[in-house]
Formats: structure tokens, C-alpha cells, sequence
């Protein structure tokens, strides 16, 4: 391909992405509205998956759900296992576990230090199942996260384990 051939499909380019910037101000590869709105991604939409790999003895404290699939916003820390609402607004909460075979093991969901809802695998030989969902009205900063029976073992071998949130509307409810 010649220079001028190439020189014309950059210049085409350029102006093909910044005609949409008409009125505003141009910020490195993107117009300014459009770099503010990406910016607004993590004011404006949440929503985690997060498996936990870890398969050791359950700590006294949230679960850790070190494998993150999606953190759209970035309100999941899997530092910590904790979910910060970043808005205030309607959040949905899915949250799966499998015990380790020989244990009975308690998986609870909290909100703010207050137990919201439980779930129960018996064990007794076999890997039991257990999920459940739960809408929740959070105000920013409001944490979620689940702990289980401190010392019992889940069954991370698998994908079994995991913890999702998605914001459903956004607003004080």
C-alpha cells in the first residue's frame, strides 16, 4: 500500500470516531461525553460472579470468592469476599453451596453484620447442593458478603461455590 493510501484510511478513521464528538472536548482516544460515560461504569452498574477455589477449613469471617468471572463496577473486593454497594438501589443476590462430603456445613448470607438467610448441606456421604436468591435494598456502602461454619470444609474441587450480585435499580427504595 502507498503513503497516501494509508495516510487516507487514518485520516477516515479519525474522522469517523470523532464525529460523533461534535460540541465536545477530545481526550486522548475517545471524546470526552463518551469517556465520562465509561467512567460512569462503576457509579452506574454492578454486577459480580465469583467462585471460591479455596477448600480448606472455613474461616470465622466472610468467605473469600478468589476466582472472579464478571465485576462489572467493581463493587466485589476477592480480597475480602465483600460486596460494597456502590449506589444505592435494588440488588439481586445468588449465592451456591456444596459441602464437602463428610460435614454438615451452614453457609450464611449477611447484610451489614445481620444475617439475612441461610443455607444447609448435610453431607452424610454424598456432595449435597444448596442455593438461593434474595433481593435486597442497599444503601451505598451497604456490604454483603456470606460466611460459613467456621472450620467445615466446602467442596471447591468443582465450580460448585460461588457468589453473584447485579444492581436491578438503581435509587432509594
Amino acid at each position: 500500500m502507498s503513503v497516501g493510501v494509508l495516510f487516507f484510511i487514518f485520516i477516515s478513521f479519525a474522522f469517523a470516531n470523532a464525529r460523533g464528538c461534535e460540541g465536545t472536548e477530545l481526550n486522548g482516544s475517545c471524546c470526552r461525553a463518551s469517556c465520562d460515560s465509561i467512567n460512569k461504569v462503576e457509579e452506574e452498574y454492578a454486577a459480580f460472579t465469583a467462585i471460591t477455589t479455596n477448600g480448606d477449613a472455613l474461616p470465622n469471617g466472610p468467605i473469600i470468592y478468589d476466582k472472579v468471572v464478571t465485576n462489572v463496577g467493581k463493587a466485589y473486593s476477592a480480597r475480602s469476599g465483600i460486596f460494597r454497594a456502590p449506589v444505592p438501589g435494588v440488588y439481586s443476590f445468588t449465592f451456591s453451596l456444596m459441602g464437602f462430603h463428610s460435614n454438615t456445613v451452614y453457609m450464611y448470607l449477611y447484610k451489614n453484620n445481620a444475617e439475612v438467610t441461610r443455607l444447609y448441606t448435610n453431607g452424610g456421604g454424598r456432595h449435597e447442593v444448596a442455593s438461593n436468591t434474595v433481593y435486597l435494598s442497599l444503601k451505598k456502602g451497604d456490604e454483603v458478603y456470606t460466611k460459613g461454619t467456621e472450620g467445615k470444609k466446602l467442596y471447591a474441587a468443582e465450580p460448585y461455590n460461588l457468589f453473584s450480585g447485579v444492581l436491578i435499580k438503581k435509587g432509594n427504595f
